[in-house]
């Protein structure tokens, strides 16, 4: 292979347009020679940040085409970026059909109602509706021409509504923070005065402290009256006098009576002592559990702690120890007693009554030790817990004090922090915001505005350019429904032109279509059938498929130029084409029209449509009338044996017939015309002049005289009446001008 010439492999150099390093693409010689389909494709990862690079190589080693990808571009990003678009643009009253045509007309130039209803599949109608929704949501303008053409504006509506949106929600924050502030502070102040109501609690306190002090006071005279009955055991001392005294005067028959009154003494000695002592603990328990329920409700649990300790301390240890002592000295009584009766069963006598007189006497003594003792005992307990409570209370009401005054003065240095300093710079920030975006929307909305009155290079007014090919369709479906006398019709498939539209058109209007016709094809074999039912129709085969226009009255033209290419493995058709209305332009693109006309086939076409309308003929041979009347049989006839002999015959009489009698037809009907010209009125001399055009068109083609004869037509159908002499005078002078100019 030359390309390679001895070599294994070639390098393609190409510089990649987004990094501007030149990247080094290698073809082998194999892989050259296995490549079936050209253009070879290869790829490049590189460059920071990483993107692709993907070229198309051509059969001569050249770099065809290449495109350029960013790898980390995900579709899920794309599909989030079009959700947003739509949801943007919902929000300003558009529905999903009006969205995804918005969408369809975005980077297109200009587009027509035709165009819309092509992309859409509804009515011009509807689509003006549609058309004028967009200019007033500011997504069309409309370019004003002879056939109103809107071009897609970017989503400036869109973007406003948002900023606007935006721009109000900032406002009703700033709006409404001090407002929400000064209720949050409110609330905050409610609770303050709730704190506050802890200021009266140095009332609760002296009350609580009135009450406790009454009820230790009542329960030290309760002990104190417990006291006061221990005091009566001395009254045995009394008994035991008494007892002395009766010692002598007993005689031994009242030794029983007498060990009686000492077991009575022993059993109502132990239940007084027993009684109070029960009775003096139940008090002092009272007192510890009024002491500590007070103390909880301050919740004080170490002041608790303390009072309780010192209660457990020193009045049940006091108590027990009373007790512990009243149970000893009454079980030595009750020893001696015994043991004193005993020795009285034996013989009573002074000495014994001395010695048991003795130990009570002892015995009281020590009650009296106990009594006064516990009488220290419980001055110093309760002058202990009177003045432990005493400090507690005012160390409590100190706290609470301090307190209340604590967060009275929190709440106040928060509240003017709030207000004072961030209050106030969030409004400045939200201040700065909404200037930001007032001055973002303004930007916006001149850009809208300037959108809006850019006049941009094409006016529509004269000419318009073509793009698309449902703009070419709608364009030419447009020119059809305009049409008034005569249409010549080029496109690139028979199935490309809406015959509906030609058929919806007065029969009087003559249209020729030169086209790509496939008679295998059902579709346009029913599309032939029914314009072989029109008589006003004529229609070509063209080989081609690189053209698509229309010749309207030779008034305004359309021609578009095609390529069917193959791009990146898929086939596409490019189309770019103009239209006009300017009279040097149709004198232009009219004759690439007319030559696609002349030059497509006709012969085969009538073929085609002969075989379409022409039933097999039956030929009846008439016989003269003889005496015996022979009946011959008709002879059938094959249509296209008998097609065969007529285009033959039509091929010899166009070798024998010489081109002269063309020329001489059309001139002997510009003669006639001018004969007549005295008696014919303006619309007839139109109507004769168009008859003309026809033909001339049908045997020669197109020339530029014809559209001066068009515009004199047309300015003569409006008169009614006979042409008068100086009209006459000038219509013969242009039609002699217009024969030498068509060589007639």
């Amino acid at each position: 292979m030359y390309l390679f010439k001895d070599k294994k492999e070639i390098e393609i150099p190409i510089k990649c347009k987004f990094c501007l390093k030149e990247i080094v693409f290698s073809v082998s010689s194999e892989e050259y020679k296995e490549v079936r389909k050209f253009p070879i494709k290869k790829e490049s990862v590189h460059g920071e940040p990483a993107h692709k690079l993907i070229v198309f190589i051509n059969q001569s080693l050249e770099v065809d085409d290449f495109e350029i990808k960013d790898i980390i571009e995900k579709e899920e990003d794309i599909l989030v970026s079009v959700n947003l678009t739509k949801q943007v643009l919902s929000e300003i009253d558009l529905s999903e059909e009006e969205i995804e045509l918005y969408f369809r007309i975005t980077g297109r130039e200009a587009v027509s109602l035709g165009e819309l209803s092509i992309l859409t599949g509804k009515s011009k109608e509807d689509c003006k509706k549609i058309a004028d929704k967009f200019m007033e949501k500011g997504l069309f303008k409309e370019i004003v021409g002879t056939t109103p053409h809107y071009a897609a504006l970017p989503p400036y509506a869109a973007l406003v509504a948002q900023l606007r949106n935006f721009s109000s929600y900032i406002s009703d924050i700033k709006s409404q923070i001090p407002t929400q502030l000064d209720k949050s502070f409110d609330q905050l102040e409610s609770q303050e005065k709730e704190m506050e109501n802890l200021k009266d609690s140095s009332e609760v306190m002296l009350d609580l402290k009135e009450k406790m002090l009454t009820q230790i006071h009542a329960q030290k005279k309760e002990f104190g009256d417990t006291i006061s009955t221990i005091d009566q055991i001395r009254n045995i001392t009394d008994d035991v006098s008494q007892l002395g005294d009766l010692t002598k005067s007993l005689s031994e028959d009242q030794i029983g009576s007498l060990t009686q009154q000492f077991e009575t003494l022993n059993l109502r000695t132990s239940r007084i002592i027993k009684t109070q002592i029960d009775g003096l603990k139940s008090q002092f328990g009272d007192i510890k559990n009024t002491i500590t329920e007070n103390l909880k409700k301050l919740r004080l649990g170490v002041i608790q702690q303390a009072v309780g300790d010192i209660i457990e301390k020193i009045v049940s240890a006091r108590l027990k120890e009373i007790t512990d002592n009243l149970n000893v000295q009454l079980s030595v009584s009750q020893t001696v007693f015994a043991d004193e009766l005993r020795k009285a069963t034996q013989g009573i006598d002074t000495e014994y009554v001395s010695k048991l007189k003795q130990s009570i006497e002892e015995a009281v003594k020590n009650i009296e030790g106990i009594t006064a003792k516990s009488e220290d005992g419980k001055e110093s307990a309760f002058s202990e817990i009177i003045s432990t409570f005493d400090k507690a209370v005012k160390m409590a009401e100190e706290k609470i004090d301090g307190i209340s005054g604590g967060i009275s003065q929190s709440f106040g240095n928060i509240k003017q922090v709030f207000s004072e300093g961030i209050v106030g710079t969030l409004d400045n920030t939200l201040g700065d915001i909404l200037n930001r975006l007032e001055l973002a929307e303004r930007t916006t909305r001149e850009f809208w505005e300037q959108s809006k009155k850019a006049r941009g290079s094409i006016t529509m007014k004269g000419i318009w350019f073509i793009r698309s090919v449902e703009s070419a369709r709608a364009h030419i479906n447009d020119e059809i429904s305009k049409a008034k006398m005569r249409v010549l019709i080029v496109a690139p498939n028979l199935s490309d032109i809406d015959i509906n539209m030609i058929k919806d058109r007065p029969s009087r209007i003559n249209f020729r279509i030169s086209t790509h016709i496939d008679p295998s094809s059902p579709i346009h074999e029913s599309i032939l059938q029914e314009l072989d039912t029109m008589d006003n129709v004529d229609y070509r085969s063209r080989t081609k498929q690189n053209l698509w226009g229309i010749n309207r009255d030779y008034e305004e033209v359309i021609l578009c130029v095609l390529s069917k290419t193959e791009f990146r493995g898929e086939n596409i058709t490019e189309i770019a084409g103009i239209g006009s209305i300017i009279e040097e332009h149709i004198k232009i693109f009219v004759p690439i029209l007319e030559d696609a006309w002349v030059g497509a086939r006709k012969d085969v076409l009538r073929s085609i449509k002969s075989s379409f309308t022409r039933e097999p003929i039956e030929t009846h041979i008439i016989q003269p009338v003889l005496e015996e009347p022979l009946i011959i049989k008709p002879v059938r006839i094959e249509p296209e044996l008998k097609l065969q002999q007529e285009d033959k015959k039509n091929e010899m009489h166009e070798k024998i017939t010489p081109e002269v009698p063309k020329s001489s037809f059309l001139s002997n009907r510009i003669d006639e015309i001018i004969n007549k010209l005295d008696s014919m009125t303006g619309l007839q001399v139109a109507s004769a002049l168009e008859r003309f055009q026809s033909e001339y068109v049908k045997r020669e083609g197109y020339n530029s005289v014809l559209k001066i004869i068009h515009t004199t037509g047309i300015e003569l159908s409006n008169i009614t009446a006979l042409l008068n002499r100086p009209e006459r005078e000038n219509l013969k002078l242009s039609m002699k001008v217009w024969k030498q100019k068509l060589n007639l």
